[in-house]
């Protein structure tokens, strides 16, 4: 029953804030530098050299997206705790009301750091888990010792009672431990995703699908069924652009994580101007070409999104060749289109 109001609450808030012109969800990239090397990461290595805002430039956007009305934040990266500023950072935002989760490796976090985010409070620690055996765990990081400071970080925040979440990209070298990392989140009381699809790099690239495992072992990605909404005449069903967006770490704003056009400029501007500007590029956006998919006999199975559309073809509404293989995997059927 708490379910189902928490649900209903969910879904009303998110039509008021939509209708109202209000970024409900924002997701802050505050750099894309990582200590990491995963080779499935869907940003660009060459990315990593991209200019970044100072911290007053932050605490700016911060103050705009808290008068805007914004509740939740997402600070990411890259690796946000790479920034010398993060600890700064979120605890502006604490200061401002914004509602915050930190997605974070977590191989930066110390015992005492662990103690120092307790204290902020976030929302949630997203923390992404690769596997539960060291060794597949630093081949899939490239930095050696990657599994011992990550799993000595969550300890460090679960004593803290810090809210944990976790998530896993379904790999090659993970995809038999898919249920043994699941059990691990639920012994910590942590909610847990698995994403059995991957990205496409921000440039376009597509070699992260090299890396991605099957789904002959998971049995329950091949059942699950994904909401007919994305065949809906709305063609951003997710809400980005209207109830969400994503901000880059040179202080563009976004439509989502993954698409990186267009941006507008907040610090020459402001936000409420680039949300402006968002937020009608979103609402007139045609959504014609995605009438074909209603009557696609595998449209309930597929993750069709306008953000991987972009990334793989750079169009709003096409279909996604890797989701064409995804859809076979799943349902004995032909083409997706």
């Amino acid at each position: 029953m708490i379910a189902k109001k928490a649900n209903y609450f969910w879904h009303r808030l998110c039509k008021i804030t939509q209708d109202k012109n209000i970024p409900l969800r924002v997701m802050f990239e505050l750099t894309y530098r990582c200590n990491l090397r995963c080779k499935h990461c869907y940003i660009p290595f060459s990315y990593r050299n991209k200019k970044e805002l100072k911290t007053e430039e932050v605490f700016s956007i911060l103050d705009q997206l808290s008068d805007s009305g914004c509740f939740y934040l997402g600070f990411t990266g890259g690796e946000p705790l790479i920034r010398k500023d993060a600890l700064k950072i979120f605890n502006y935002a604490k200061k401002r009301g914004l509602q915050t989760i930190i997605n974070t490796n977590a191989s930066l976090i110390t015992k005492s750091l662990a103690s120092t985010i307790a204290q902020l409070a976030p929302n949630k620690v997203d923390i992404t888990l690769h596997s539960m055996d060291a060794n597949s765990f630093d081949r899939i990081t490239g930095v050696k010792g990657s599994y011992k400071k990550v799993f000595a970080a969550v300890d460090y925040l679960h004593k803290e009672n810090v809210p944990l979440g976790f998530k896993t990209c379904l790999l090659r070298e993970n995809e038999s431990e898919i249920n043994k990392i699941g059990r691990f989140a639920r012994s910590l009381g942590a909610f847990y995703r698995v994403d059995n699809l991957l990205s496409y790099r921000l440039d376009g690239s597509s070699d992260p699908f090299k890396y991605r495992g099957s789904l002959k072992d998971n049995t329950r990605f091949l059942k699950t069924k994904y909401p007919r909404a994305n065949i809906s005449n709305n063609l951003f069903f997710c809400g980005s652009g209207t109830r969400q967006a994503a901000i880059t770490p040179s202080g563009e704003l976004k439509i989502c994580l993954l698409i990186n056009y267009p941006k507008f400029k907040i610090i020459n501007e402001s936000f409420a101007s680039a949300w402006r500007k968002l937020y009608h590029l979103v609402r007139t956006v045609s959504s014609s070409k995605r009438r074909s998919c209603a009557s696609c006999k595998v449209a309930a199975y597929c993750k069709w999104c306008p953000g991987r559309s972009w990334l793989a073809v750079r169009d709003f509404v096409s279909c996604d060749p890797e989701l064409k293989n995804f859809a076979r995997n799943r349902i004995n059927v032909g083409d997706l289109c």
